[in-house]
């Protein structure tokens, strides 16, 4: 039997026609974290901008999945929240204020975990929290690596680290500076099979414990309905926020789940409108 969570209200509208170049947002109930409102990004190299006309608010706490065909501009959607990347026209606010660049509120984690390779385990950890002038760097970073349960290889260069080790050691460097945001860009893509569940759950036990605002790129739509409260599903040429859909189910969540007849016909729905997109690559 599936449980279904309780949600805070949400104004809802879910875009029917995928091809429709106006998807009306869906507002959280309380301020958002960040919010995007209209935003187009063109890099003028091609014939279509990589993001059209996209709205979306997630509010603080929430974990929000990006989901779509290659191309369709998930990455350059984490760009603008994280700052990395301007957008053409439109806004990128980060509670309530303008986001001008890159902020200590959003920590990022990337799918190569690029740490730093002449720096133990621990002293990547401590490195913005000490960059940032917060006291008692190294004690955070014990902190999180108990987090995240690598606090015995602290004293360890990352190259002796298994890939899922260093990925854990990517994310406790992410959440070191106590970013209320974390954006997170295919973490796992890199993993093997047993090792991307294992970091799913390990994600699904931080984020439970430390409650940042998440958002979630990946190709996998396994990942981005068991992990996420909302999965975000975008279409391409030009990329565009084509449906978005609550998760209805109860946390903690355990992998059984995706044998529960609604996580498949969600996963089918998903799927469906992500294949439609994908063939336009092919037209």
């Amino acid at each position: 039997m599936i449980t279904l969570k309780a949600q805070a209200p949400r104004l809802v509208h879910l875009v029917e026609d995928a091809d429709s170049a106006h998807a009306t947002e869906t507002v959280p109930a309380g301020p958002p974290r960040l919010h995007l409102k209209n935003a187009t990004v063109d890099f003028g190299n091609r014939q279509w901008p990589a993001v059209e006309n996209a709205s979306l608010a997630i509010g603080a706490g929430e974990f929000v999945a990006l989901l779509g065909p290659s191309g369709c501009g998930k990455s350059t959607l984490l760009n603008v929240f994280a700052g990395f990347q301007a957008p053409t026209s439109g806004d990128v606010l980060l509670d309530g204020e303008p986001l001008r660049g890159p902020s200590a509120k959003c920590g990022v984690v990337f799918q190569k975990h690029s740490l730093f390779p002449w720096r133990s385990v621990l002293e990547n950890v401590a490195f913005g929290p000490r960059r940032l002038g917060l006291p008692n760097p190294l004690g955070i970073a014990r902190d999180l690596l108990d987090t995240v349960g690598l606090r015995d290889v602290a004293s360890a260069w990352p190259s002796s680290l298994s890939g899922g080790m260093q990925q854990r050691v990517g994310i406790a460097r992410a959440l070191a500076t106590r970013p209320p945001v974390l954006l997170m860009d295919e973490p796992f893509g890199a993993l093997d099979a047993q090792t991307r569940a294992l970091m799913q759950e390990e994600l699904l036990s931080i984020w439970d414990r430390l409650r940042p605002t998440v958002v979630f790129v990946t190709h996998d739509i396994e990942e981005a309905i068991f992990l996420a409260d909302r999965v975000v599903v975008m279409q391409t040429r030009p990329g565009r926020i084509a449906r978005e859909f609550d998760v209805p189910f109860a946390r903690p969540r355990a992998t059984g789940v995706m044998d529960e007849p609604a996580f498949i016909e969600l996963r089918r729905e998903i799927s469906e409108i992500i294949r439609a997109e994908a063939r336009k690559s092919f037209r």
